[in-house]
């Protein structure tokens, strides 16, 4: 009995193994899909933005220059920024003379030497400097006569003083006389000074900036 029992076990367990799909072998298993990296931007290069709406301003005028100072005005601005490089404090006035030039006086206090110069050759060189730079402004500015505490008017004064003594004693004794080195306007200083006197005439010897000047008898 136990034996049939047991066979009829083991054909129960048979049937349902055979009603009993078997389970599918385990297989390798699938890879999933790597996922695919998103390409970076450029370093230093922004990100691309939609299209300009807006144009670039443009770029504003510039501004046109100032107007240079009046004439007179820049004689004065140009000879005391001359006066300042040598190193020397003064005040500078500028006067408009009856025949148009410019009479420019230096004033200062303790270096009229220093700006006079040998003869007034420091004083000659001021005045051909400003005229020279004030001529790139106005081409046409007139005569510029830069003097020095009045010392150009002292000369002159004491040019027509020698020159008058001078044609005195060239009258009274027949014989020509030499002034001082003098410089072209210093002379026409003395031919204007002796226009009066047609006992006597003026004239130069050498050549250079400075000339002798001879007063002779008219005869």
């Amino acid at each position: 009995m136990v034996q049939e029992q047991d066979k009829e076990g083991t054909r129960s367990e048979d049937s349902r193994n055979e009603l009993t799909p078997p389970e599918p072998a385990a297989g390798p298993a699938t890879p999933e899909p790597a996922a695919t990296p998103e390409p970076e931007s450029p370093v230093g290069e922004p990100e691309p933005s939609g299209p300009e709406t807006d144009a670039a301003a443009p770029a504003p005028e510039p501004e046109p220059p100032p107007p240079p100072p009046e004439e007179p005005e820049l004689v004065r601005i140009v000879l005391h920024d001359i006066v300042r490089h040598i190193g020397i404090r003064a005040r500078i006035e500028v006067e408009r003379q009856p025949d148009d030039s410019y009479y420019a006086n230096i004033k200062a206090r303790h270096s009229n030497g220093l700006l006079i110069g040998h003869r007034g050759s420091t004083l000659r060189a001021i005045q051909y400097l400003v005229r020279l730079i004030v001529k790139q402004t106005y081409p046409d500015v007139p005569m510029v006569m830069v003097d020095v505490s009045g010392y150009r008017v002292r000369r002159e004064n004491f040019l027509r003083k020698k020159a008058t003594a001078v044609a005195r004693i060239v009258m009274e004794t027949g014989r020509e006389m030499a002034l001082d080195l003098l410089t072209e306007k210093e002379m026409e200083t003395v031919q204007d000074e002796l226009g009066s006197m047609p006992e006597v005439r003026v004239y130069a010897l050498g050549t250079g900036t400075r000339r002798n000047v001879i007063i002779a008898p008219a005869g």
